[in-house]
């Protein structure tokens, strides 16, 4: 198919597309008025040697995976728990923990979602906080020039609406309706294998069209036209007689 064919098989069927892409963003809005708000809350840890030594530095880049997985452990979610007071389940916890290593500011990003933006800034400080206790204790008995210390870089703040964002889902739906709508569109002219133009005929036959029998109207509206002609003829003719 050249340029010209696609652009005449959108145009033809152009309704297909508006219909599933309208279609498309209506589901996606009405899915994301239902769907309850979860807010997001950030905490930091910043990871930093005793003093600044080579080796100390190696050692805490190793470590930054070894201490992300200490951040998700059902100890550390049940003291979370019982510190706020939540009741939840450590499994149910942890599934609203996410917690990524910055390797190249040594540092942990603890993000946390939740219903409740004022409840996700809590869950965040306590979870960053009974972790800095947790590895202060594991350092204790560490010569002080030796220590890998973790603290808090910031309080985090309440939650910001994370999901569901409407307006994204919306664009993105539509986008995803009109290239689906496309589809359909290129299907239906794929399974109507009629030969509708000149250009046509000839490149799937081959041959050189030398004539093409016009379209014409059926006989009744024919004859309905000319009955019409001739009445109106016939009026003329009267209107003039009586002038």
């Amino acid at each position: 198919m050249q340029f010209r064919d696609y652009w005449q098989v959108i145009s033809k069927r152009w309704w297909i597309m508006v219909i599933v892409c309208v279609a498309a963003v209506a589901v996606t809005v009405a899915y994301s008025k239902f769907e309850q708000p979860i807010f997001r809350s950030t905490v930091r840890l910043d990871v930093s040697p005793a003093r600044y030594d080579y080796g100390l530095t190696m050692v805490i880049e190793n470590l930054l995976r070894q201490y992300s997985s200490q951040l998700q452990t059902d100890k550390l979610a049940n003291k979370v728990n019982e510190r706020l007071n939540l009741d939840l389940s450590p499994e149910s916890l942890r599934s609203r923990i996410k917690v990524s290593p910055i390797s190249e500011d040594y540092a942990i990003q603890i993000e946390v979602d939740d219903p409740d933006p004022n409840r996700a800034k809590d869950i965040a400080y306590a979870w960053a906080d009974e972790f800095v206790k947790q590895h202060q204790e594991r350092m204790a008995p560490i010569d002080p020039p030796d220590r890998i210390d973790v603290t808090i870089h910031d309080d985090p703040r309440p939650g910001e609406l994370n999901r569901p964002k409407t307006r994204q889902n919306a664009m993105a739906a539509g986008l995803l309706g009109i290239v689906i709508g496309a589809v359909i569109a290129f299907f239906l002219e794929y399974l109507d294998d009629t030969l509708k133009t000149a250009e046509e005929a000839e490149r799937y036959t081959g041959v050189k069209v030398l004539a093409a029998i016009p379209t014409v109207e059926s006989v009744e509206a024919v004859t309905t036209g000319r009955e019409k002609a001739a009445k109106g003829r016939t009026k003329l003719g009267d209107a003039r007689q009586r002038t």
